[in-house]
């Protein structure tokens, strides 16, 4: 998250006290299941599925992570953030952890967290880089406080196969105003932290550089960094924030291909002797570790509302087919327009979307279809096949559902106004034709013949 210092230093102090605003809000009752869509004339857009070209495994790692903070109020909302079946986190997500220390007391409340949330996924937690915050005690952002991070969250039984040193460096020296913020210096950190953390636990894996989603600062920086510290990473990780919210819906959506251009360019510079000569050898996977279609906090377009919904599905769902090992929403819960639920815990759009996601099994498969305006994705489970349709127009799109060898047994789907009303999923019935409502994400479920 790459708003400006003061205002993200405001927002953490709000969240903060937003456990002090009482009892959680009374969960409306659901209202009845809304009405399918009408089937549209003709037959429609065709689906394209080829069930034995895999693209990838379904990751669950990838389709359903989060940052997670301690400012959540995960003890209000822990049954509704069950549900979404979150399989990995990031913690203490976004800018927290540039400005507070990783401390004994904040691992022993992730853990409870944890235990409220009845999870038993890992965790990549960040270590401290950056010095500044409102303390004027030094930070704890040495080699050997990195070491100590790992002992303590081991001693809590916190599963942290990753480590991810420090959050947005390209950012200390543009909007933190230290200048001697370099990415060599970055790495010298790097180095440092890593080779603590690893003789503390040998079987660790370390990560960088997180950078933000400010571009061209996010890949300038990137690229050097792998240049320099190329021999000791292990996840490279970088934040997709596309937009500030001001954006037409039509290029907001585009941006979904910063996945395929950022994962395409930097599996090239890893591989490339020449921009990575200390460590082109080595595998190195990949790790989006912060996205969302907006990256300004406090404005709820396209934070808040069905587009950044549907989105970010889309974004998680390239990143799981192209090979990322892990990716993070920002954010899991109530910060400001950040989150599956608000800080009242009322379901925003993109709650919707990543429990679709995280209905997911088996194989990823190719799909595609012939109307460019519909996102299709799909998994083969058994002789289950998922396939995921998301309209990203305006108007209403008529599919034909046919799929060669397989009955389609049901179709589920929501919208803007259902999420609005926190309605359950639509139901429609299987037919020939369905028609998608403007800017609506379907879910339909065949069997193989």
């Amino acid at each position: 998250m790459n708003a400006s210092p003061s205002l993200r230093s405001a927002l953490v102090a709000l969240a903060l006290t937003a456990g002090a605003w009482g009892c959680a809000a009374p969960r409306p009752v659901p209202a009845a299941t809304a009405s399918a869509p009408a089937p549209a004339p003709g037959s429609g857009a065709t689906l394209h599925i080829s069930p034995e070209k895999v693209l990838a495994p379904v990751n669950r790692e990838v389709l359903v992570g989060f940052n997670i903070a301690n400012m959540m109020q995960i003890a209000d909302f822990a049954e509704d953030l069950q549900t979404i079946g979150a399989a990995h986190f990031r913690f203490p997500g976004g800018n927290i952890g540039d400005e507070n220390d990783l401390t004994e007391h904040a691992l022993d409340f992730l853990a409870a967290n944890l235990g409220l949330l009845k999870s038993q996924a890992p965790v990549m937690i960040q270590t401290r880089v950056f010095q500044g915050g409102m303390s004027k005690d030094p930070a704890r952002n040495r080699p050997e406080d990195a070491a100590d991070a790992v002992r303590w969250a081991r001693a809590r039984g916190i599963k942290v196969p990753i480590w991810e040193i420090g959050n947005e460096p390209d950012l200390f020296a543009v909007t933190r105003g230290d200048a001697s913020w370099t990415p060599e210096k970055y790495c010298e950190v790097f180095r440092a932290q890593a080779k603590a953390i690893k003789a503390v636990d040998p079987q660790a894996r370390v990560a960088g550089p997180a950078v933000s989603g400010a571009v061209p600062v996010r890949d300038v920086f990137l690229e050097k960094f792998v240049e320099k510290c190329g021999d000791v990473l292990d996840v490279l990780t970088w934040h997709i924030y596309p937009t500030d919210g001001t954006m037409d819906d039509a290029r907001a959506f585009d941006t979904a291909s910063q996945v395929d251009d950022t994962v395409a360019r930097f599996k090239a510079l890893l591989a490339d002797p020449k921009r990575n000569p200390l460590g082109h050898g080595r595998k190195v996977t990949l790790g989006v570790t912060e996205y969302a279609l907006s990256w300004y906090t406090n404005r709820a377009r396209h934070l808040a509302d069905i587009q950044n919904a549907l989105w970010s599905a889309e974004v998680a769902l390239r990143l799981d087919e192209q090979g990322a090992e892990v990716a993070h929403y920002f954010a899991f819960q109530g910060i400001v327009n950040h989150g599956l639920l608000d800080m009242s815990g009322i379901r925003r759009p993109t709650y919707y979307g990543f429990g679709l996601l995280g209905r997911l099994e088996g194989q990823l498969v190719a799909a595609s279809a012939s109307d460019p305006l519909l996102w299709t994705h799909a998994a083969i489970h058994g002789k289950q096949l998922d396939v995921l349709v998301t309209n990203r127009s305006p108007a209403a799109r008529a599919l034909a559902t046919a799929v060669p060898g397989y009955a389609l047994e049901r179709a589920e789907w929501f919208d803007a106004a259902i999420a609005d009303k926190e309605q359950p999923l639509a139901q429609a019935r299987p037919a020939p034709s369905l028609s998608l409502g403007p800017n609506a994400m379907m879910h339909l479920v065949y069997r193989a013949q």
